[in-house]
C-alpha cells in the first residue's frame, strides 16, 4: 500500500473479524466493534466503512455523524425498517450486521466514528461521454476499452480497483455525470424541489453539515447519496427519521437525483473559513 508500512496477505484483507489498519497513526485506538466486530454475524464496521470511518461509495461514510442518528439507523435496520430499493443487493448483509450488535456495542462505535473527520476523496466530473466500465461488486470499474454517453447516468469509480479492494482510505475516486447537473443540483438544494421547505439547507443546515441529530451529507459520496434518495423515494428506509425527506424525494425525477447526490457530492465537508 502507498506510503504504508504494514503488510498484509490477501486472506487478512479479507478478515471481517480483524481487520487491516494501514494507517494506525492516523485515527484513534479502535473500540471492539469497529476492529474486531462480534461473532458470528457481527462483522467489523471497519471492515467496510474502514478505520477511519471514510468508508466507500458502496457503503458510506461514518466519519463525522451524530451518535444519535448513527444508533438510530443501526436500529431501524435491525427491525426492519431501513432496507435498501433493491432487496436482491449484497447490501442487505448488512441488516444481519445489526443484528449482531447490542445497542452499547453501536453506541460505542457511533461514539468513535462522530469524533473523526471527514476528508472528501471525490472528483465530480460532468461529461457527455463516460469512460466505459465494468460492474465491480458494488461499484463501476473502469475497463480502459473507450468511451460511452453518460446517458442520463451516475458513475463513481476508483481511480485503481486494486487500491480499493485492498481498503486503502486515500485512493480517489471520480464521479461522472451529465453536463449541467452541479449547477441543476445546486438548484434543487437551495430552492427545493417544491419549494422553500423542500431545499436541503432547510433541514442539513446552510452549508449542508448537518444541525444536532440531523446528519451532514456535503462531501459524501455521490453514488451512495444516490442511492438513499432512491431508499427514500420507494419508501425501503420507513422509519419515523425518514419521513421529512417524502415531500422532497416525491418532488425530484431520477435526472433530479443524479443532479443533486452530485452537487452535494462536489461540496467541502468541512466549514468554509470565511475571509
Amino acid at each position: 500500500m502507498p506510503n504504508s508500512t504494514r503488510q498484509y496477505t490477501m486472506k487478512q484483507v479479507g478478515n471481517a473479524f480483524d481487520i487491516p489498519d494501514w494507517f494506525p497513526r492516523q485515527h484513534p485506538a479502535m473500540p471492539t466493534s469497529v476492529q474486531r466486530g462480534v461473532r458470528p454475524d457481527g462483522r467489523a464496521c471497519g471492515f467496510c466503512h474502514l478505520p477511519d470511518g471514510q468508508g466507500r461509495p458502496e457503503n458510506g461514510t461514518l466519519a463525522g455523524l451524530p451518535v444519535e442518528y448513527t444508533v438510530r439507523q443501526v436500529r431501524a435496520m435491525r427491525v426492519g425498517t431501513r432496507g435498501v430499493a433493491n432487496p436482491a443487493t449484497p447490501v442487505t448483509p448488512m441488516l444481519a450486521v445489526a443484528k449482531g450488535f447490542t445497542d452499547d456495542e453501536v453506541r460505542t462505535a457511533a461514539k468513535y466514528y462522530a469524533r473523526l473527520k471527514l476528508t472528501r476523496r471525490n472528483i465530480v466530473r460532468e461529461v457527455a461521454d463516460v469512460p466505459t466500465t465494468r460492474i465491480a461488486g458494488l461499484l463501476y470499474a473502469l475497463d480502459g476499452t473507450g468511451t460511452e454517453p453518460i446517458a442520463g447516468r451516475l458513475i463513481e469509480a476508483p481511480e485503481s480497483i486494486e487500491r480499493h479492494e485492498l481498503r486503502d482510505p486515500w485512493v480517489r475516486y471520480t464521479t461522472y455525470v451529465p453536463v449541467g447537473s452541479l449547477a441543476r443540483g445546486r438548484r434543487i438544494a437551495q430552492r427545493g424541489p417544491a419549494g422553500v421547505a423542500t431545499n436541503c439547507t432547510t433541514c442539513h443546515g446552510p452549508q449542508l453539515l448537518g444541525v444536532g441529530e440531523v446528519p451532514p451529507i456535503a462531501g459524501r459520496s455521490p453514488s451512495n447519496l444516490l442511492r438513499q434518495l432512491i431508499n427514500f423515494r420507494t419508501r425501503a428506509r420507513a422509519d419515523s427519521t425518514a419521513m421529512p425527506m417524502y415531500p422532497v424525494v416525491d418532488a425530484l425525477t431520477l435526472d433530479d437525483m443524479v443532479a443533486l447526490a452530485a452537487y452535494v457530492g462536489s461540496l467541502p465537508p468541512s466549514p468554509l473559513k470565511r475571509k
